[in-house]
């Protein structure tokens, strides 16, 4: 739409309970029917099949759940964060929580380390046996052919019971040089250990400066 300026608001949200089963292709589809449901002027790519300019800092593995996951939106520019907040309240599905709506300060390119809490059933290990564990080098096959120490994408790490499951909180390197998906964790676990069933949730995420990522 022609004469009309444009800013770029970033969306914070939650994506938890059958929400964390979304796929990233269906999560974008999602939000850009968000986007006309709610009324607000978008940006949209030019061409035969024009799209709201959505972009996600990250696409998060399918079955995790996440309470910090990002979206940059292009909107005009006489629309405010608090406006387009009220807009999108009631426009997503359960377990789609829009936290926040704020002026980006940060590139995703900036993100450079993540907090999981991965809760693990253990079969026949203690908690103690998982912190020392972690304290050494623990070989995984990140992908085909390719094996990783995870001590080397592990910045800090410690365990605690929670229940039935050991609760383990880990910060890990995302950044695009090294980035370690939190399954790789209930792998090495595995390697030496039976897990018995797990669940991870995503956290928080921080900038180069260990600050939370805005």
């Amino acid at each position: 739409m022609s004469g009309i300026n444009y800013k770029s608001v970033r969306v914070k949200f939650e994506k938890t309970g059958l929400a964390k089963y979304i796929s990233h292709l269906d999560l974008n589809r999602l939000f850009a029917r968000a986007v006309a449901r709610a009324g607000i002027e978008a940006a949209h790519s030019e061409g035969f099949n024009p799209r709201t300019k959505i972009v996600f800092a990250s696409a998060i593995p399918l079955g995790i759940e996440s309470l910090c996951e990002f979206a940059d939106i292009k909107i005009n520019e006489a629309e405010t964060e608090t406006q387009i907040f009220e807009k999108f309240r009631y426009v997503f599905p359960q377990g789609i929580n829009i936290i926040e709506i704020y002026e980006p300060v940060n590139n995703f390119k900036y993100i450079d380390k993540t907090r999981f809490n991965i809760f693990v059933k253990p079969d026949g290990f203690q908690t103690e046996e998982l912190e020392l564990l972690f304290n050494g080098d623990v070989f995984v096959e990140k992908k085909q052919g390719a094996i990783i120490n995870l001590k080397d994408y592990i910045v800090a790490v410690n365990a605690s019971a929670s229940g039935e499951y050991i609760k383990i909180n880990a910060l890990v390197r995302t950044n695009r040089e090294m980035y370690l998906n939190p399954e790789n964790i209930v792998k090495g676990i595995n390697s030496k250990y039976a897990v018995e069933d797990y669940f991870i949730k995503k956290i928080e995420v921080y900038d180069k400066n260990n600050k939370i990522f805005r």
